[in-house]
């Protein structure tokens, strides 16, 4: 064999075997990279079934939370209705006691303002006309010590 052809060989199988070196080199990087992902996602997959049941864990507590509040508030419902229906019952109880009460304590109250009006009054007219009499006495001895 010659040395042209031993070189053109050598080349050749260079030219075959480098390449074939570089697909096994990108090939054991490509499966790193892929068990890497892999773990990743693995990784990704635990943390999100663990984020699940705490999120089915929390929603359960917030049903069962809505659940009481809900129980509650009929209750508080329910208490309402009965001390508006006590107030109806004590306010119609004090219309009642307050209109058999109010005419005999109102009556003698009303009697007592008639009577010191009426007092008023008369002793007003009484000053008045006493006063009135007075100047018309006092004018009419003026009137007779002015004509002497």
């Amino acid at each position: 064999m010659s040395l042209a052809l031993r070189v053109g060989l050598f080349v050749a199988s260079l030219a075959v075997i480098t390449p074939a070196i570089r697909v096994i080199y990108v090939s054991f990087e490509a499966r790193s990279h892929v068990k890497q992902f892999l773990a990743s996602a693995e990784q990704v997959k635990a943390d999100l079934e663990v984020l699940t049941r705490q999120s089915h864990e929390l929603i359960s507590n917030a049903t069962e939370v809505s659940r009481r509040v809900s129980e509650q508030l009929d209750q508080v419902e329910t208490v309402v209705r009965t001390v508006r229906q006590w107030a109806d019952r004590a306010d119609r109880i004090v219309e009642s006691v307050g209109s058999a009460i109010e005419p005999p304590i109102f009556t003698p109250v009303r009697n007592v303002n008639i009577f010191r009006k009426g007092a008023s009054a008369f002793l007003q007219a009484l000053l008045h006309f006493d006063k009135h009499n007075r100047h018309n006495a006092n004018s009419q001895q003026e009137g007779e010590d002015g004509h002497v």
